[in-house]
């Protein structure tokens, strides 16, 4: 099931892109042969206004064809109007970027439904607990972080992008306005000390009460971990999670029993633990406030997509680098698809998977659409770049130059899918 609707998703991302070419080629007087649903052989076809519409075998994906779109379909002295490169720059050009376009659009849109629906955070300080790096620096309940390491945050999403790049004993550095106007820059300086854990790292965003289970350390509760990935963590001994006393009372039992509660599988859950002492970092202690007004959810989802093209844009630069390694920031339709499928087998409650699918389905739409902007053929980037140079020169590339161009640019996709599927493998394989 979850297989099936990873590919569903998937492909709905398709039909959107192609929708766009489609939609805006016929508005602007664009001939188009052939609109299909999926690929491979044709199933079923009907022609209707001199345009054929056709459902293809293997459900995934879409395409358009127009008129005059490939060399072999042009006839020497052929000048049909609306064949596609008889159509004026312009109009070409509107065509070729509605696909991304839409990509944007449907990635934005669900940015605000899942906005709206079940909240969002903005880079504003909602409380400084104490024992954090937060409260050492003296940040302030209602400083707003404006830059971390010289680059500007609008969003959580920056802040994470940035966060995620630095260990627990790098420095932070820190540009803040606080609520009266004023700007100020300071530094969470990292500290080493030794205490009483639980073993865990948890994700501070999408439930109502407490906080979800991440990740469970092997060295949890004395190396017999009973707290397990997903679980909602509501109390330790009775005091809440994000209650003041809540890292104290775990630290003061100094390795004896402890009373966990949490949800699991929707049921609260009292089990018996005890804290394991590590050498740790003390954490840093931000966190942001979170609201769900409309309004303010529009641009947080126009500033969202941004961040995403912003991340996506330093992980190709340090993969490039060497910073961070191919097999962990390339991923083909084998590994979304299975990252959506876990999403749906997941034992978690329905709102939690709608949360998680609206995330993945908003991210995934606005890579793609950032990614078939880029100048590779046979990309949408590529076409646009041929027509700002047709603009230029007055007239169109050489078919022989085209042809050379096309052969790098697919040579280059067909080695990134490859690898991409290599690395989805890869990863399966290593579950």
């Amino acid at each position: 099931m979850g297989i099936v609707v990873g590919f569903s998703i998937l492909s709905i991302m398709m039909i959107v892109h192609e929708l766009g070419h489609f939609l805006t080629g016929l508005r602007l007087g664009f001939k188009i042969e052939e609109f299909s649903l999926f690929m491979g052989p044709v199933l079923f076809s009907r022609t209707r206004r001199g345009i054929k519409y056709s459902i293809k075998l293997f459900p995934i994906g879409a395409s358009v064809r127009f008129a005059g779109e490939y060399t072999d379909d042009l006839v020497p002295g052929d000048d049909d109007p609306g064949h596609f490169f008889n159509r004026p720059k312009w109009a070409r050009a509107i065509v070729i970027g509605t696909g991304p376009a839409l990509n944007f659009l449907s990635g934005i849109l669900a940015f605000f439904i899942m906005f709206t629906s079940f909240g969002y955070t903005v880079p504003v300080i909602a409380q400084v607990n104490s024992n954090t790096l937060a409260y050492e620096a003296g940040l302030q309940a209602g400083d707003r972080i404006i830059a971390v390491e010289g680059e500007s945050i609008r969003t959580t999403l920056d802040f994470g992008g940035r966060e995620m790049f630095l260990t627990a004993d790098q420095p932070m550095q820190l540009r803040l306005r606080s609520p009266d106007g004023s700007i100020r820059e300071t530094t969470l300086v990292p500290v080493a000390v030794d205490g009483y854990r639980l073993g865990i790292t948890v994700d501070l965003s999408g439930a109502d009460a407490g906080v979800r289970i991440s990740s469970v350390d092997e060295k949890s509760n004395n190396g017999n971990p009973v707290l397990r990935v997903g679980d909602i963590l509501l109390s330790v001994n009775g005091v809440p999670y994000g209650h003041d006393d809540f890292v104290q009372t775990v630290e003061d039992s100094a390795g004896g029993p402890l009373c966990v509660l949490v949800k699991r599988d929707g049921q609260n859950l009292e089990l018996e633990m005890a804290a394991t002492q590590y050498r740790y970092h003390l954490s840093r202690g931000i966190y942001f406030e979170s609201g769900r007004a409309l309004v303010p959810a529009i641009g947080q989802s126009f500033l969202w997509s941004w961040s995403i093209i912003k991340v996506t844009l330093r992980s190709i630069g340090m993969m490039f680098t060497g910073v961070i390694k191919p097999q962990e920031a390339l991923s083909g339709p084998v590994g979304v698809v299975t990252i959506i499928s876990d999403v749906i087998s997941a034992k978690q409650p329905l709102a939690d998977k709608i949360y998680q699918l609206l995330w993945l389905f908003a991210l995934i739409s606005v890579s793609l659409g950032f990614m078939n902007l880029l100048p590779i053929p046979p990309l949408d980037g590529n076409h646009l770049v041929l027509i700002v140079i047709e603009a230029i020169r007055g007239k169109r590339l050489s078919e022989k130059t085209q042809h050379i161009i096309g052969m790098a640019g697919l040579a280059l996709i067909i080695l990134l899918a490859a690898a991409g599927l290599l690395f989805d493998v890869m990863r399966l394989v290593g579950r």
